[in-house]
């Protein structure tokens, strides 16, 4: 059953009954009296708490845009996933669920594409758009909007593991930096994953090697990563043993990883060292010493390769198929055996046989991910657990997408769309519970809870009048402070020490002029990557990036506290917020509506109407003394939508 009223009426009659007075906005400030032959006193407009009050900084990046001219294609073949998931509902007697409503729609595609909820203004817009195509244009728009890629970041960056440093002396923010341009840039899917296995060089000068750098000095450990990312496939068992659920043996990883044998994370000493490092030491105390302490290493951080150098099985390998300490012949596991040439990189042909469409895993990995990602549950579950005896849910469907991405080119944007625009995609979700241990025919999308950089992009929604807009600060500063050369004098070492001090202590200052209560107020790929335990993303499932897909949507009581009476759950009643002056700047009667459309992206019930509109007259009649007050009755019904279970779900 969908989750609305009669839930939402019981909801909001109990936390109504609880008062949130901290809705102070410019219209509670009655009038005052023309004195007589004089002027009109001049109304009081309460300062805002908020930040980012003015106008927005520019945008100075460019989203790829879709391709218009395919679209006709995009509905061919969006039409035939429809043929094959109806086909196999009907086989197992299964009556797909209605066509979404508009308010389900506009809801769900602004979530899964930006990431966030549409603006009362963005679904009263799509409710009274005429257009019979009118969900095709509106997928199109958000696919060419900045949010796009932010959200899309979060998907990758908890895949990925992204961190901004995984260790006092690995510094990855480049790689973080350089996968948001790669996603609004639209880069095909198969060439970022190439650089990423194939780059060398600093993390800054590079960015694409801090893929390398997130683990280094672990090759053996970033293989199992790599194919079970890009692959859909765990063989990490097989790197201490034959693999004791699947085929893989301890050989054949052996011989897949023999093609990255000369990968190396760290520079040796005699290629770089900073001979004046101890006596610049001397000069210096404090933060400025920890900082030039840790600058040699910081620059000794970078991929590179020893193209000659060669694996071993190790001392204790056990199987007769190979003896310990021989040298391991490069193999691959799936598809033809690429040639390695004398003198060649290894790396370089491992990575060209990984992300090819000649590599058959390669696209059904990433299909059948993107699937899930729309879906909430992929053809293939584990998503990265497929063995030789998997059989997708529908294996014709997953034959079909597998094709559609090589036919893409691994264009993500265009498959994406592709799904968006399916009448499955576009049914009402399945409220039942999932059961994970029978095959989802997919009459619809199931019900899923938002993710934690949903939740938190969509309270910044009813804040921020541009979200957008604000961006992390540049790292360029620390960067060129960091950057060293051999030969460098003392003097010039203590200087780069200082600037180093100096670019943090900035970064910090920005982060407090974008900060409500101390905490600073920009869409979660723009934050620090992740955020330190406590913060309100964390709180509600952002994974600390120690393992893949670690994110979870598991409600928690602590949760529950943080919107219950947590202060940035508030920062969304302040005055300036943008919910606040939409509601204001409509008509009494309307006010309601625009709360509803804003928060649950529909329109209240009678019985919702009747609740709410009593609250707001109980405290007008309450505090009609106090101008500060009068309107706290709007606040505690946006309070009170806020807290409900069918604002957190995606319907």
């Amino acid at each position: 059953m969908p989750l609305r009223s009669p839930f939402i009426s019981r909801v909001l009659a109990v936390l109504l009954m609880a008062s949130v007075s901290c809705f102070v906005v410019s219209a509670a400030q009655p009038k005052k009296p023309t004195p007589k032959g004089g002027k009109a006193a001049v109304q009081k407009v309460p300062k805002s708490k908020l930040p980012n009050q003015g106008p927005p900084p520019k945008v100075n990046f460019r989203i790829a845009p879709v391709n218009a001219a395919i679209k006709e294609q995009v509905r061919r073949s969006a039409a035939r996933i429809d043929q094959l998931i109806d086909a196999r509902l009907a086989s197992e007697s299964i009556k797909p669920n209605p066509e979404s409503t508009d308010e389900q729609f506009v809801r769900r595609i602004y979530l899964e594409i930006s990431g966030t909820i549409p603006t009362g203004r963005e679904t009263f817009a799509f409710f009274a758009a005429s257009q019979e195509d009118k969900r095709e244009i509106l997928i199109d728009h958000l696919l060419n909007q900045p949010g796009y890629a932010s959200h899309f970041f979060n998907y990758w960056a908890d895949i990925l593991r992204l961190l901004d440093k995984s260790s006092n002396v690995t510094y990855l923010r480049p790689y973080c930096d350089w996968l948001k341009v790669q996603l609004r840039s639209n880069t095909p899917f198969d060439k970022m994953v190439q650089q990423m296995l194939s780059s060398q060089g600093k993390a800054w000068a590079n960015p694409a090697v801090g893929y390398k750098l997130r683990d280094r000095g672990m090759p053996l450990d970033n293989l199992n990563n790599t194919v079970r990312v890009f692959l859909g496939t765990r063989i990490g068992c097989a790197q201490c043993h034959d693999h004791p659920f699947d085929n893989w043996t301890q050989k054949e990883f052996y011989q897949l990883a023999a093609y990255e044998a000369g990968i190396r994370t760290v520079l040796p000493r005699a290629r770089f060292k900073l001979d004046k490092s101890t006596e610049a030491q001397k000069q210096v105390t404090g933060a400025t010493l920890a900082r030039l302490r840790q600058i040699e290493r910081i620059n000794r951080e970078q991929v590179f390769e020893q193209v000659n150098a060669r694996l071993k099985y190790p001392r204790d390998y056990a199987y007769a198929n190979a003896k310990s300490g021989q040298v391991v012949e490069p193999d691959v596991i799936f598809g033809n055996k690429p040639t390695l040439k004398a003198g060649e990189s290894g790396r370089t042909v491992f990575a060209n046989w990984l992300a090819s469409a000649d590599n058959p895993r390669f696209a059904k990995t990433i299909a059948n991910r993107l699937w899930k990602r729309a879906f909430g549950v992929g053809l293939i579950e584990p998503v990265d657990d497929i063995r030789d005896d998997t059989t997708a849910a529908n294996p014709e469907l997953m034959k079909f997408l597998s094709e559609e991405m090589i036919r893409l080119k691994f264009n993500l944007k265009e498959f994406q769309r592709i799904i968006y625009h399916t009448r499955a995609y576009q049914r009402q979700v399945t409220y039942s519970e999932y059961d994970s241990t029978k095959p989802y025919h997919f009459p619809g999308p199931i019900l899923r809870r938002m993710t934690a950089e949903q939740v938190w992009d969509s309270l910044l929604t009813l804040t921020l009048k541009y979200p957008d807009h604000y961006l992390r600060p540049s790292d360029k500063p620390y960067i060129t402070a960091v950057n060293a050369v051999p030969g460098m004098s003392a003097s010039a070492l203590v200087e780069k020490a200082k600037a180093i001090v100096k670019a943090e202590a900035d970064q910090r200052a920005m982060d407090r002029k974008q900060a409500y209560k101390g905490v600073t107020l920009r869409r979660a790929s723009e934050l620090p990557q992740p955020l330190p335990e406590g913060h309100f993303l964390r709180q509600f499932g952002q994974s600390d990036r120690s393992i893949i897909s670690g994110g979870t949507t598991d409600g928690t009581v602590p949760q529950l506290l943080t919107l219950f009476n947590g202060p940035v759950t508030h920062m969304m009643l302040e005055a300036g917020s943008l919910i606040n002056d939409e509601v204001l700047e409509t008509n009494h009667s309307n006010r309601i509506d625009v709360i509803f459309l804003s928060i649950l992206g529909r329109r209240p019930t009678a019985k919702e109407r009747q609740i709410a509109s009593q609250e707001i007259r109980d405290n007008l009649q309450k505090y009609k003394n106090d101008p500060n007050k009068r309107l706290a009755g709007y606040g505690n019904v946006i309070w009170a939508l806020f807290n409900t279970r069918e604002f957190l779900f995606i319907q």
